[in-house]
């Protein structure tokens, strides 16, 4: 009566866990089991492939190699204990051949890592033959009734964006996102307020603007990305959350090791670690190093690299301990330090004589000293006279930025019974940011009325988060409610010493904020009446060679308390509801008032099946975003937490097996809408700070089309397409108009990918992120936006294509070569360019 069984090797995914040889003998153990019958009924357990504890939110995926049946997902769910429901094989069976008595025996029971993939086959009688291939992944997708916008996998991810990249470029081309300079990414018409969270722990949030990455994407496994639908559980910073899954620690020691080479002078360099320690305990470490002549988007589209260099460096460590089946243990540390060199201007060609060449201040002036917009009524004002000017670069301006990252979580789960988790952690975060400058030195009672130099900035920006975190995830029956609270305790320190390199600089700093400039006084005419300059700014009379440095200290907390529950009500639906109550509290040393908000939030998120291929999905949410700490305004009111309430509503259609529909609506009411700006309008020397739009308006539908290949081999491809608009409304903090748009809005972007993925593992991809440009790309006044579009490829050889153990890869970045503008004379992001191609060349392999 027993039958044989075969196991076939199988690849496992990158990080997958023990061998397949392993699991077969587990499976023909379990095959002659007295009360188990072969494969006719199986039901498998998915285990962590470092400690063998049962997983929970995990999907096993049975799929028939011959095409003719549609893949089964089972879960593997907390109230089973890992265990997925039972899977009958009968009808997959060739001959279909029914089997009496089948109740009288057990289900056999496979044990399946998590990460693993097994081909498992059975012959003889009285079943001709059964082949199924197994697959074994956690469940990435948050706890809620929406699915992530974007699913990125570890190998996607370092395709796209590189071991060393950003990791909010990972989201350019998903739904809802734009980007502008500086590496800033704009989600549904919001700016940076993005929530991180690794391994289920959300990080506090970091200073806004920076360049290096939070996380090394080397050490991602997956990256889930939301934008909406969101539960009780999410909050601190709303406008998208990362949900980042690290890699696992192995069986057996492995390193993966990856070089990267190519145009303007870009090296990339990346080795990972993982392995055992011991029984119960293992690890991951990774080290990645980049250097790069063209680090940030330039402010001229022919010389990319004047003063533009870049370098960071990434550390990461991730430690489990398992002491018993019930807890498990994890330690966790990144440091992500780097360095920018703040380009430089050059000089634009004639086509931008009309509205300024970047000579001057602001980049206002021609290359022959004229100010294009000089008129008749002005041509007395100072600084309405042509002077001749070299450029920034010329006239040796040298001004570095140096940021830095780094945060450590210890945390624990404990797991009770069959139905409950309990999950405590504990944060520290340290978020950097210096900016010197080896400028000429300056005469503040001798200025020259203009200069291509705007300022000689030396300034700190430093702020700390002691972060306590806890949850209670628990399911009965249809229900699976959590509870949670976050304490976060903050503290930031800023200084400003900012020294104006011409009068028209000096005017336009005491305008902004006397605590920033020399003593002095404003220059009257004889009535008694303040003598402006060109830019509408009066002119001040510094009467000190001290320029003061203005220091600012915040402290303050966050807190934060959740209740939800996740209902299947029935087959079709299922409603994520619940309550989070937060409160933020801020207190600094300017003599500004105290910031103490309360604010509670409902939530309600709905999903129904229409039927088998179709399913709708709407919510409300009110959310609150926290505003950054250590970059809060120093001029005007203090900035106050962003509140809103958002409204989404999707239908998602999967046309055929392997291809699926979605379209979404959305609409965000903001009070108190965060921004982040330069600190100086229009000046690009490194330094931001948080505004306040009274109001803010934002709604956009978005479409998208997804086709997958089947088994992973063939040709994929996608297209999403987004119309949106953005506007504030009212009055900033400092009581200024707000703009007609927000300078990040883009009414039309698409996103577009092809892909080949071929059995060996080998694959090219090629994609292409077209936006019809923001609101502050416009050039000439009453003209266009500027549109932008950029072409990525990337071609990977098999990863056994190096004597079993190496690949190759080529990257083409911006493959059209385009150099779009993408701000210009920006308030509040300056001017800059597109980067220019970028090929390079990846050497990976693993030992």
């Amino acid at each position: 009566m027993f039958k044989k069984m075969k196991c076939s090797r199988s690849p496992l995914r990158k990080h997958g866990g023990e061998t397949v040889a392993g699991l077969c003998l587990a499976i023909l153990a379990l095959s002659s089991s007295a009360h188990a019958r072969g494969l006719d009924q199986i039901r498998f357990q998915v285990v962590d492939p470092l400690t063998r504890l049962p997983i929970s939110d995990a999907v096993v995926t049975v799929e028939d190699p011959s095409g003719k049946h549609a893949p089964q997902r089972l879960t593997a769910t907390l109230l089973s204990h890992g265990l997925t429901e039972v899977f009958d094989t009968s009808q997959w069976r060739t001959p279909t051949t029914l089997l009496s008595g089948r109740s009288f025996y057990r289900p056999t029971m496979i044990t399946i890592p998590a990460g693993a993939v097994i081909t498992l086959q059975q012959n003889g009688p009285p079943i001709t033959t059964i082949k199924i291939v197994v697959r074994a992944q956690l469940l990435q997708a948050p706890r809620n009734t929406t699915p992530a916008t974007a699913e990125i996998t570890h190998d996607k991810l370092i395709n796209q964006i590189g071991t060393s990249g950003n990791l909010t470029k990972a989201a350019q081309g998903t739904p809802g996102a734009t980007s502008d300079s500086n590496g800033q990414l704009h989600v549904r018409g919001e700016h940076t307020d993005i929530t991180y969270v690794v391994d289920g722990i959300p990080l506090p949030d970091t200073l806004s603007g920076r360049q290096g990455s939070v996380v090394v994407p080397a050490i991602i496994d997956n990256l889930a990305i939301l934008t909406g639908s969101y539960a009780p559980e999410y909050g601190g910073q709303t406008a998208a959350i990362l949900d980042i899954t690290t890699i696992r620690s192995v069986k057996k020691d492995r390193a993966d090791i990856t070089v990267q080479g190519g145009s303007y002078d870009t090296m990339n360099g990346d080795i990972t670690a993982e392995g055992p320690i011991g029984k119960y305990a293992g690890y991951v470490f990774d080290f990645n190093a980049s250097r790069t002549r063209n680090a940030e988007e330039p402010q001229q589209p022919d010389d990319q690299t004047a003063h533009n260099t870049g370098a960071s460096v990434g550390y990461f460590s991730r430690l489990r301990f398992a002491p018993s089946r019930r807890d498990d243990l994890a330690l966790t540390m990144s440091v992500n330090p780097d360095s920018l060199q703040i380009s430089n201007r050059t000089g634009l060609s004639n086509a931008f004589a009309s509205v300024g060449q970047g000579f001057g201040f602001l980049g206002r002036r021609n290359a022959n000293g004229v100010r294009p917009d000089a008129t008749d009524q002005t041509t007395g004002l100072l600084g309405a006279q042509p002077v001749l000017l070299p450029s920034q670069q010329s006239a040796g301006q040298d001004i570095t930025q140096r940021e830095v990252s780094e945060f450590a979580t210890l945390a624990w789960t404990r797991t009770f019974g069959k139905r409950d988790t309990a999950t405590f952690s504990t944060t520290v975060l340290h978020s950097g940011q210096d900016v010197r400058n080896h400028n000429p030195g300056v005469d503040f009672l001798n200025l020259p009325v203009d200069n291509s130099i705007e300022y000689n900035p030396t300034a700190s920006r430093n702020v700390h988060h002691v972060q306590f975190t806890g949850t209670l995830d628990s399911e009965r029956g249809s229900h699976r409610y959590k509870t949670g609270v976050v304490f976060d305790d903050q503290n930031g320190d800023e200084s400003y010493n900012i020294q104006p390199a011409s009068q028209l600089a000096l005017d336009e700093l005491a305008a902004l904020g006397p605590g920033l400039v020399p003593a002095g006084g404003i220059q009257k005419d004889a009535a008694g009446k303040a003598i402006v300059d060109i830019n509408g700014n009066p002119v001040y009379v510094a009467s000190s060679r001290t320029s003061p440095t203005l220091a600012v200290h915040r402290s303050g907390f966050y807190r934060a308390l959740y209740v939800q529950d996740t209902w299947k009500a029935s087959s079709r639906f299922t409603f994520n509801y619940g309550l989070r109550g937060d409160w933020y509290r801020q207190t600094q040393t300017l003599g500004q008032p105290i910031v103490d908000t309360i604010y509670v939030s409902p939530r309600l998120n709905f999903a129904y099946e229409l039927n088998r291929a179709t399913s709708l999905r709407w919510s409300y949410n009110r959310l609150f975003n926290t505003p950054p700490l250590a970059q809060g305004a120093i001029v005007g009111q203090p900035i106050e937490p962003e509140v809103l309430n958002q409204y989404d509503i999707s239908v998602e259609h999967r046309v055929t097996r392997y291809q699926t529909a979605k379209l979404a609506y959305y609409v965000k009411d903001i009070r108190n809408q965060v921004d982040v700006g330069l600190l100086i309008p229009g000046s690009q020397i490194g330094l931001y700070s948080g505004v306040n739009f009274q109001y803010g308006g934002i709604h956009g539908i978005e479409f998208s089309y997804d086709i997958t290949p089947p088994k992973n081999v063939g040709f994929g491809s996608y297209i999403n397409y987004t119309y949106s608009i953005a506007r504030p409304n009212g009055v900033d903090n400092t009581g200024a108009p707000v703009p007609d748009f927000n300078d990040h809005d883009q009414r039309n972007t698409v996103g577009f990918g092809v892909s080949y993925n071929w059995k060996s593992g080998a694959n090219a991809e090629l994609t292409l992120v077209h936006g019809s440009g923001l609101a502050s790309s416009v050039i000439f006044q009453g003209g266009n936006r500027q549109p932008r579009t950029t072409m990525d490829f990337n071609l990977n050889t098999s990863p056994r294509f190096l004597h079993g153990k190496g690949a190759l890869g080529l990257t083409i970045q911006n493959l059209l070569d385009d150099r779009t503008v993408i701000n210009f004379q920006s308030a509040f992001s300056g001017t800059r360019f597109d980067q220019g191609r970028r090929v390079l060349l990846t050497l990976s392999g693993n030992f």
